[in-house]
């Protein structure tokens, strides 16, 4: 028998507007989009208009058609599935609900919002009230965004006292470690040590003492005795982080490009100024 190629078949059951869906639905169907929209809008056909998009995956004219149309179930359940890796609905949606305040799904959807935008961190504090009162017609009040706002100063109160505490400790720790560098440079430094630490035998001549306390027989470190084996790993750390650092703030592409995709700008760039970017930057006289 001859082999017929595949086909969609339509039930006789469907209205011509199920059958229309499923046709608009498939994904291996030929159809010519531009003809198909202006046909689905010359004949009101948002549903159709919907799957059009849909086939694109153009979220964000998804979403202006049913805010157009006041859809709140469909704009829920489209923030439900593409909010997160689309940011700039929730910012299109707020809009929204700041214009429409008085309906009652709309300000149910706004706490829905709120919360999601939370939880998940996709937008600043000051992104969602400048999208919630960035315009003369907002009709949102102070009483439907005030739990957001009280948790927002709460956890930025928070935040701001565990920091606090972070720098009173790196604070003490730096004059600890600025205090002890100033003794090794003007005073004598006592080695008090008795015993090996490698071997942990009584030490005798000859031996090596190191500024940081340890000390060796001379036999212990063999070939290697520019530096401390107990502290290398270490100071080999910091060496390694101090030359990262040392290229990361040569790296102005990379300091650019985690700017424009951080939740928070302010935050990139206290940490961007945290590594000391200009330290290593060398004045070339003209």
């Amino acid at each position: 028998s001859p082999i017929r190629e595949p086909s969609l078949v339509l039930s006789s059951k469907q209205s011509p507007k199920e059958r229309a869906l499923d046709l608009l639905r498939d994904p291996h169907a030929s159809i010519d989009w531009d003809r198909a929209y202006i046909l689905c809008a010359s004949n009101n056909f948002n549903e159709g208009i919907a799957a059009l998009y849909e086939q694109r995956a153009d979220v964000a004219a998804l979403l202006d058609l049913y805010i157009e149309h006041d859809d709140v179930y469909n704009i829920r359940k489209l923030l439900g599935d593409h909010g997160e890796k689309h940011p700039d609905l929730y910012i299109k949606a707020l809009h929204y609900f700041a214009r429409n305040p008085q309906h009652g799904d709309n300000r149910q959807l706004l706490t829905e919002c709120l919360e999601t935008i939370e939880k998940c961190n996709i937008m600043s504090p000051l992104r969602v009230l400048q999208a919630l009162g960035g315009s003369e017609n907002s009709g949102v009040t102070l009483g439907m965004v005030r739990g957001y706002i009280m948790r927002q100063i709460e956890a930025k109160t928070t935040r701001i006292r565990d920091n606090e505490k972070v720098i009173e400790s790196y604070t003490k720790e730096y004059q600890t470690h600025h205090e002890q560098m100033e003794d090794l440079k003007s005073k004598p430094v006592v080695f008090q040590s008795t015993k090996c630490t490698s071997c942990m035998a009584p030490l005798d001549l000859p031996s090596v003492h190191f500024l940081c306390k340890h000390s060796y027989h001379q036999r212990c470190l063999g070939d290697v005795a520019d530096s401390c084996p107990k502290c290398q790993v270490q100071n080999q750390m910091l060496e390694d982080r101090r030359r990262r650092q040392e290229v990361t703030a040569k790296r102005h592409d990379l300091f650019s490009e985690k700017l424009q995709t951080a939740n928070d700008g302010f935050d990139e760039i206290a940490e961007w100024f945290s590594k000391s970017p200009f330290t290593f930057v060398k004045l070339v006289d003209q």
